[in-house]
C-alpha cells in the first residue's frame, strides 16, 4: 500500500501518493529547465502549478481519496510534456527552413465506439460520465438532463439510470478534454446560466435568453387568446401545453443555476470557451499579460509625468481608483469564498425574489394588453360615462399617463436589462417621470370631477294606477324576456345577461321591491327612481329621465325587465325601486320570473345630519338580496309583517331598513313597534302633502330624507354594475 502525504500547491492542500508526488516534482523541474531562459519564467511556472493544483483538486472533489500516479499521468498528458514541445519546435523550424511547402497526409484507423460506465469519473454509477465520453460532451450536461427528466418526467430518468447501470459494463475511461459548461459571470442577467450556455454552444446569449423566455411569452399570448373565449377544449389544451412547457423551462433554469459552477478563474473561462489549457497556452497568457503590463507601465509613467503639474487632482483620482479597486478585490474574495449551503440558500432566495418580481411583471404586462385590447371592446360604454369633454380628457390622461406609462416603463427596463443595454444619458428616467407626473395631475382632476357628479342623491316618485284585485291577492311577475346584450362586441357576450346597450340607450335589469303595510284597505304601488348629481336639480332631472314601466293586468303587476338610461343623461348610479303597500289581511305573491330575470345589489347612501351632504356610498353584493320566496302567498299581518301561507316568518332582512327576522325577543319587539309607528307617521305626512299639491301633475317630487337613505337595485356581473361598484 502506497504512502499518502499532504502537499500545499498554490494554496491548495491536496492528499497525494508519494510516488505520484515524485513524478509531479520531476515534471515541474523539467518545466523549470525548459523555461529557464524565458522572460517571466517564474510567472509561467506559478500559473502552471496553479492549473495543476486545480486539476488535482477536481479529482479529490469527485470522490478520490488521494491523487494517484494515473491521475498525474493524465494531468501531464493534458498539460503537455517538454519532449513534445521540443519536438514541435524542431519540426516547425525544419519546415520554415525548407524552400517550398510540402503537404503530408496521414491515415488514422477509426475505432468503433462502445458505451461503458466510467468508473474513473462517477458520482453514483458512472452512467452519465460514460454517456458523455461516448458523445464527447461535458458530463455535466448529461447529468443535468437526467436530473430534469427525473424531476419533470415522473421518475422516468431514475428508471432509465438504473437500467443503464445494470446493463452497461464498467471501465476506466479517459477524462473529458474539451469545452466545459459553466455559469458565465461576465455575461449574466440572472445567474449567468444563459451566458454559460451561449459560450458552450457558440451562440448569442440573447438567443439563449429568448429560448428560455419563449414559453412565458407563449403563455401570455395564450392568456390573451383566452380573453376571446374560444372553445373550452382548445383553451384547456393551450393552457396545459404552454403552462407545462413554462414550468419545465423554469425548472431547467433553476437546476442549471444550482448545479453549474461559476467560471471564476481564468482557466475555467478558457475551458468554457473551448480553449486548450496546456503549458503553451499558459506561457502565451503570461507573455500577453507582461506585454499589457509594459503598456500599462508606460501609460502610468506618462500619467506620473503629467500629474506633476496637477498633483492635487490626480491624488484624489488615484485615491478613488484604489478605493474602487480594493472594494472590487474584497467583493471578488467574498464571492469566491461563498459556496456550499450558503450558495444554495442564496440561489433559492434569488429564485424566490425573481419569481415574485416575474409574477408582478407578468401581471402588469397582461394588464397592459387588456387595457389596449379591452379598451376597444368597451368603447360603446363611453357614451354613458363622461358628462363633459374635460372629464373625458382627464379619464384618457389617467389611462395613458397614470396607468400605461409606468407599465411601459417597467417593461422597457426589463428588456434593457435582458439585452444589457446601457445609456450614458438618463433621459429615459426623466421622460417617464415627467409623463407619470402628468398622470398624477390627470387622476387627481378626474377623481375630483367624479366626486362632484355624486355630490347629491335624490329621487322622484311615480304612482302606478291599479284596480283592486277581487280575490284580495296581488301577483308580481315579469312577462318580458330577460335582458341580454345584443351588440357586436364579442368580449361583452361573456357577461351578456341582465343588461343591454346600444349607441343611444343603456338598459339594466335592476329593480328593488319593498313591501310595507298599507294605511288603508287598498293596494298602492309607487315607482321610485333614484339618481346622483352635482346639484339637487340635476339629480332630480336625471332621475325623472329614467325610463321604467309597470302595467296592471287584472290581478297581476307586470313590471318591466329593466330600466333605460339615455346617453344624454349619462350613468350616475340610477336605479329603480318599486314600493308596494299591502292592506292588512290581504296577500301578495312573487312569480318565479321575478327572481330569474332580476338579481339584486343593495346601495346605501349615507348623509350628514348637519350639512345634508353625502358622506358615503356602500354597495353590497348579496345573492339573497331578493328577500321573498317565489310561488308563496304572503299575508300582511297587523304588526306590519308578511307571513307565509304556512305561518312561517322566513323573509330575509334587507340591511337597516327592514326587520322581518323577529325571533320573539323583547328588545326586537320594541324596536319593531317603533319602526312600524315611524313608518305610519311618514305615510300620514305623505298623504297630507299629496292633498296640498295640485292634482294636475301625475308626478310628485319628494326630496330625499336627511337621514340615511337606503336603496338597492338588481344587477348581475355586468359592466354597468361593475361601474357602480367602482364609483
Amino acid at each position: 500500500m502506497k504512502k499518502i502525504i499532504n502537499i500545499n500547491l498554490s494554496g491548495r492542500v491536496i492528499p497525494i501518493e508519494d510516488s505520484a508526488y515524485e513524478k509531479l516534482q520531476v515534471y515541474i523541474e523539467s518545466l523549470r529547465r525548459y523555461f529557464a531562459n524565458e522572460e517571466g519564467r517564474d510567472e509561467i511556472i506559478n500559473d502552471i502549478e496553479s492549473r495543476i493544483a486545480e486539476l488535482m483538486n477536481e479529482k479529490i472533489r469527485k470522490g478520490a481519496s488521494a491523487v494517484t500516479d494515473t491521475d498525474i499521468d493524465e494531468i501531464i498528458t493534458s498539460m503537455g510534456r517538454v519532449e513534445d514541445f521540443e519536438k514541435e519546435e524542431s519540426e516547425a523550424a525544419a519546415e520554415a527552413a525548407q524552400p517550398g511547402t510540402q503537404q503530408s497526409y496521414s491515415y488514422t484507423e477509426k475505432k468503433s465506439k462502445r458505451l461503458y460506465r466510467d468508473t474513473n469519473d462517477k458520482f453514483i454509477g458512472g452512467v452519465c460520465s460514460g454517456i458523455a465520453a461516448y458523445l464527447n460532451v461535458d458530463p455535466a450536461i448529461v447529468r443535468i438532463l437526467f436530473a430534469i427528466i427525473t424531476f419533470g418526467g415522473f421518475g422516468f430518468g431514475f428508471l432509465a439510470y438504473i437500467i443503464l447501470w445494470i446493463v452497461l459494463p464498467p471501465k476506466d475511461l479517459e477524462g473529458y478534454i474539451g469545452k466545459r459548461l459553466y455559469r458565465n459571470p461576465d455575461d449574466k442577467v440572472i445567474g449567468g446560466v444563459a451566458g454559460g450556455l451561449a459560450a458552450y454552444f457558440n451562440k448569442s446569449s440573447s438567443t439563449i435568453r429568448l429560448i428560455f423566455a419563449a414559453p412565458l411569452l407563449l403563455s401570455i399570448l395564450v392568456g390573451i387568446i383566452n380573453g376571446f373565449r374560444w372553445h373550452y377544449d382548445i383553451d384547456l389544451a393551450l393552457n396545459i401545453g404552454f403552462g407545462s412547457l413554462t414550468g419545465t423551462f423554469i425548472l431547467t433554469y433553476i437546476i442549471l443555476w444550482i448545479v453549474l459552477p461559476e467560471a471564476s478563474s481564468d482557466y475555467q473561462k478558457m475551458e468554457m470557451r473551448g480553449e486548450t489549457v496546456d503549458v503553451n497556452r499558459i506561457r502565451q497568457n503570461v507573455k500577453e499579460g507582461m506585454e499589457n503590463m509594459k503598456e500599462k507601465m508606460k501609460g502610468w509613467g506618462e500619467e506620473v509625468k503629467t500629474s506633476a503639474e496637477n498633483f492635487g487632482n490626480k491624488a484624489k483620482e488615484f485615491a478613488n481608483t484604489r478605493e474602487k479597486a480594493f472594494a472590487s478585490e474584497v467583493n471578488e474574495t467574498v464571492r469566491r469564498s461563498s459556496g456550499g449551503i450558503g450558495h444554495a440558500f442564496g440561489v433559492l432566495f434569488k429564485v424566490f425574489f425573481l419569481f415574485i418580481a416575474g409574477t408582478i411583471a407578468f401581471a402588469l404586462f397582461v394588464s397592459l394588453i387588456a387595457l389596449l385590447f379591452g379598451g376597444v371592446a368597451w368603447w360603446p360604454i363611453n357614451n354613458f360615462l363622461w358628462t363633459s369633454k374635460w372629464q373625458q380628457i382627464f379619464a384618457w390622461g389617467t389611462l395613458i399617463f397614470f396607468l400605461l406609462v409606468p407599465l411601459i416603463g417597467f417593461i422597457t427596463w426589463v428588456i434593457r436589462r435582458i439585452i444589457r443595454a446601457k445609456s450614458k444619458h438618463n433621459y429615459w428616467g426623466w421622460t417617464f417621470g415627467g409623463l407619470w407626473t402628468i398622470g398624477w395631475v390627470s387622476v387627481t382632476l378626474f377623481v375630483a370631477s367624479l366626486v362632484k357628479d355624486f355630490r347629491e342623491f335624490e329621487h322622484t316618485d311615480v304612482p302606478v294606477t291599479i284596480t283592486q284585485p277581487a280575490n284580495g291577492k296581488m301577483i308580481v311577475a315579469v312577462s318580458q324576456p330577460e335582458l341580454e346584450y345584443t351588440g357586436s362586441f364579442g368580449w361583452m357576450n361573456d357577461d351578456s345577461e341582465g343588461w343591454d346597450m346600444t349607441k343611444d340607450t343603456l338598459r339594466i335589469g335592476a329593480v328593488k321591491f319593498s313591501v310595507k303595510a298599507s294605511q288603508d284597505s287598498l293596494y298602492h304601488v309607487n315607482i321610485r327612481k333614484h339618481s346622483f348629481g352635482r346639484t339637487e336639480s340635476e339629480a332630480l332631472s336625471r332621475a325623472s329621465k329614467v325610463e321604467f314601466d309597470a302595467v296592471w293586468r287584472d290581478t297581476v303587476l307586470d313590471v318591466a325587465n329593466g330600466y333605460a338610461i339615455d346617453k344624454d343623461s349619462k350613468f350616475r348610479g340610477q336605479h329603480v325601486e318599486i314600493e308596494i303597500l299591502v292592506p292588512v289581511g290581504k296577500q301578495i305573491r312573487f312569480d318565479e320570473s321575478v327572481q330569474k330575470k332580476l338579481n339584486a345589489i343593495n346601495i346605501r347612501v349615507k348623509r350628514s345630519y348637519r350639512r345634508d351632504r353625502i358622506t358615503g356610498i356602500e354597495i353590497d353584493n348579496d345573492e339573497r338580496a331578493f328577500r321573498f320566496r317565489t310561488g308563496v302567498d304572503y299575508t300582511m299581518g297587523l304588526d306590519g309583517e308578511l307571513k307565509a301561507s304556512d305561518g312561517s316568518d322566513d323573509i330575509k332582512p334587507a340591511g337597516d331598513e327592514y326587520r322581518y327576522d323577529n325571533k320573539g325577543k323583547a328588545n326586537d319587539s320594541l324596536e319593531l313597534e317603533k319602526t312600524i309607528q315611524q313608518k305610519k307617521k311618514e305615510l300620514q305626512e305623505l298623504e297630507e302633502k299629496k292633498k296640498k299639491q295640485e292634482v294636475k301633475s301625475t308626478t310628485s317630487i319628494i326630496k330625499g330624507r336627511k337621514n340615511s337613505t337606503d336603496g338597492s337595485y338588481a344587477s348581475g356581473p355586468n359592466p354597468a354594475s361593475s361601474l357602480v361598484e367602482w364609483f
